[in-house]
């Protein structure tokens, strides 16, 4: 089994990533070393960008294979569908989850993997939503084989660690967005973000850092500075956000109701003096709630509308969408219908490339 020092490897360049995209590279490289895989490669998708590979490791395909996934192979990828059916995060059985013989007569699997050398996948699910599609897929060589039971072992003791940071990625975005206009990103956040001065007191809370300071369980504002709502929690809160003064850094913070803790992720921050502190709090107990006010307000589309128009930017088929809402693919391609009718457009591509020119909020 993995040393405790490899694990801790393992775990220190993941919850990097978030703030150094180079680093998921590190990260799945890591992956390949210890589950013994020839490639790995991160699968994003959300209603900005649809389904591509954001980062690969072990030994990189050709870019042109990369772009290749991205322009013809992604909508049709022939795990796509099976998976989100399945409804199930986590370390997937892939022949399971798509029968050998399926697979390999996939146009992916003939034009991409078989001439890359790679026979056997295996695929980790992280996200699995209208919204945002996220997963890592390792594939191996036949002498590799499938994925061995000491390997799954250790995929599944990342599993949870994998998703926090995916969360923390979502919430920040790039370093960049960070650094210009905080407080406008803070405020069109539904993750609680708030902005600290060198002494900790609180300069800016988005109204979701409000509720959380008003719950007064896990963080507490007294006299306008942050603190830990449990004692044992204060000192390791204060050393947090004095370390995130340097480079960013990530803190679980046990709560006293009990409740699972919140994952905190805080690093520095221009435009607020020397020592500034961007906080991100994620409660694992509480799902990010995305703002749809555009397209309501443009449109007047439903609430039911609404999530069929995210999961059409995010890249999912009628058919995924369907079995994501759990419901019938008529009633969605019916939504479809009247959704065409409000944009004013008449053919589902068209209606994206519409949907695609909104400001985005999130």
């Amino acid at each position: 089994m993995i040393s405790v020092e490899s694990f801790s490897e393992l775990l220190a360049v993941l919850y990097s990533a978030p703030l150094q995209p180079e680093r998921w590279e590190r990260f799945l490289n890591l992956l390949c070393d210890h589950t013994m895989s020839r490639s790995s490669f991160l699968l994003c998708a959300d209603s900005r960008a649809g389904l591509s590979i954001r980062s690969q490791g072990g030994l990189p395909f050709p870019e042109t294979s990369l772009n290749a996934y991205a322009a013809r192979y992604a909508k049709t990828d022939p795990f796509l569908l099976p998976l989100v059916r399945s409804g199930r995060t986590g370390v997937i059985d892939c022949e399971e989850l798509l029968p050998r013989e399926e697979l390999v007569r996939s146009d992916q699997y003939r034009y991409l993997n078989e001439p890359s050398g790679v026979r056997y996948p295996a695929l980790v699910a992280l996200t699995l939503t209208v919204r945002r599609f996220e997963a890592i897929s390792f594939w191996r060589t036949e002498d590799e084989g499938y994925m061995d039971a000491e390997s799954t072992r250790l995929l599944e003791l990342l599993v949870p660690h994998i998703q926090s940071a995916m969360e923390i990625r979502q919430a920040l975005g790039t370093a960049d967005a960070r650094a210009t206009g905080a407080e406008a990103m803070a405020d069109a956040s539904a993750t609680p973000t708030f902005l600290l001065g060198h002494d900790d007191e609180v300069l800016h809370a988005n109204s979701a850092a409000r509720e959380l300071l008003d719950e007064a369980d896990g963080l507490l504002a007294k006299d306008g500075v942050l603190s830990a709502a449990q004692p044992a929690m204060r000192k390791p809160l204060r050393a947090l956000l004095d370390r995130a003064r340097a480079a960013a850094k990530p803190l679980s913070l046990e709560r006293t109701s009990g409740r699972r803790p919140l994952h905190l992720l805080a690093s520095p921050v221009q435009g607020y003096g020397r020592g500034g502190v961007l906080l991100l709090a994620t409660d694992p107990e509480k799902p990010v709630v995305l703002r749809d006010d555009v397209l309501r307000e443009h449109f007047k589309f439903t609430g039911a509308e609404t999530e069929v128009a995210n999961g059409l930017l995010t890249g999912y088929p009628l058919e995924a969408i369907a079995a994501l809402r759990k419901v019938k693919i008529g009633t969605v391609r019916d939504q479809v219908k009247s959704m065409l009718a409000k944009t004013g457009t008449g053919k589902q591509a068209e209606m994206i490339r519409l949907l695609l020119t909104l400001p985005r909020m999130t």
